[in-house]
């Protein structure tokens, strides 16, 4: 019997299959399956709107580790930003407030 790998890393795009039709209760069905918490959690955006979105991100997040790298073109900055997390909830509540700046895309 061949051993499946579980890939840890999470992506919007797999989150409708989930049980619910609520997109965030999908998230913290898959959240709750994969990571253990307490934990760093690795956050992934990528800044389409202009680098005036990363100081809003920052302030989302504002005490947490920001590992940036700018696309070859300079056109987007990708961010992960690793964060100490209490449980799902927690990260949900993380994405909902990012979900409002316009200019960011959640990965």
């Amino acid at each position: 019997m061949e051993e499946k790998k579980i890939n840890k890393d999470i992506e919007f795009t797999d989150i409708p299959e989930g049980t619910s039709n609520d997109i965030y209760a999908n998230l913290k069905e898959k959240l709750e399956s994969v990571e253990k918490f307490p934990g760093v959690y690795h956050f992934k955006f990528i800044i389409t709107g202009g680098l005036d979105k990363i100081k809003d991100l920052r302030g989302v997040l504002p005490d947490d580790e920001f590992i940036e790298q700018p696309s070859k073109t300079g056109k987007y900055v990708s961010i992960t930003v690793k964060k100490q997390m209490q449980n799902a909830d927690d990260i949900i509540a993380v994405y909902k407030q990012v979900g409002t700046i316009k200019g960011i895309m959640i990965l």
